[in-house]
């Protein structure tokens, strides 16, 4: 069976890949930003056409989307594109531009979502995760992707996972250097487990800035709108 997990950046893909490879290290999963990488300093253009989107998950036979909050995935963005990738960007602006720019900013977070968020509803082999259902239950949330994705686990495989997929057991392994692989190791001096926190933009942004947010994701009708 083919397998894929698809996200933008930011939105909890490394906690559920992270419980993943200790759940079925041995299955082969795609893990896929559906082309919209950002870890390019030449800014490609960001493709939004429907077609293009489904062609990442053609010949996969399960799927799972990776959602969250996109006023949230906006500001650890920010900290990514400042810190673990400022090589790559050098950008200078502060998180209030951030979030408005025309490249990094909420709007194309949220025209990503949707699509995806579309295309989950279009295709039985896909499934919708949020980050904040894992963030309130990851147990419960995990069992239901190994479920989807035909993993065979039990109980208590499931159970074992959660606790290894903790944030402060992923941070501490990240802080140590001991990951064998670059996607949970320092970089730039700059970690890839921050917060994780629900809500957290609200913390450190302005009320403008909250505003402006809430504004654009309630014009472009994200289902987390109020």
């Amino acid at each position: 069976m083919k397998r894929a997990v698809i996200s933008f950046p930011k939105s909890g893909r490394t906690w559920l890949r992270y419980a993943l490879l200790h759940a079925a290290p041995r299955t082969s999963i795609v893990y896929t930003h559906s082309g919209f990488e950002y870890n390019d300093g030449l800014r490609p253009p960001l493709n939004f056409s429907l077609p293009y989107h489904l062609a990442h998950v053609a010949h996969v036979d399960r799927f799972v989307f990776v959602a969250r909050d996109p006023r949230d995935v906006a500001v650890s963005l920010y900290h990514q594109v400042t810190g673990r990738f400022r090589d790559f960007f050098q950008y200078s602006g502060d998180i209030g531009a951030f979030i408005r720019d025309g490249y990094f900013g909420i709007d194309n977070i949220v025209r990503f979502q949707m699509i995806w968020l579309q295309i989950v509803e279009m295709q039985p082999k896909g499934m919708v995760v949020w980050y904040e259902d894992m963030a309130e239950d990851f147990a419960r949330s995990f069992g239901a992707v190994a479920e989807h994705m035909d993993l065979g686990l039990t109980t208590a495989d499931i159970a074992r996972v959660s606790e290894a997929a903790r944030f402060d057991n992923m941070r501490e392994v990240e802080r140590t250097g001991r990951f064998p692989q670059p996607w949970l190791r320092l970089r730039n001096g700059a970690p890839k487990v921050r917060k994780g926190k629900v809500g957290g933009h609200r913390e450190e942004l302005s009320p403008e800035d909250c505003a402006y947010l809430d504004q654009r994701i309630t014009a472009l009708r994200h289902p987390l709108a109020a």
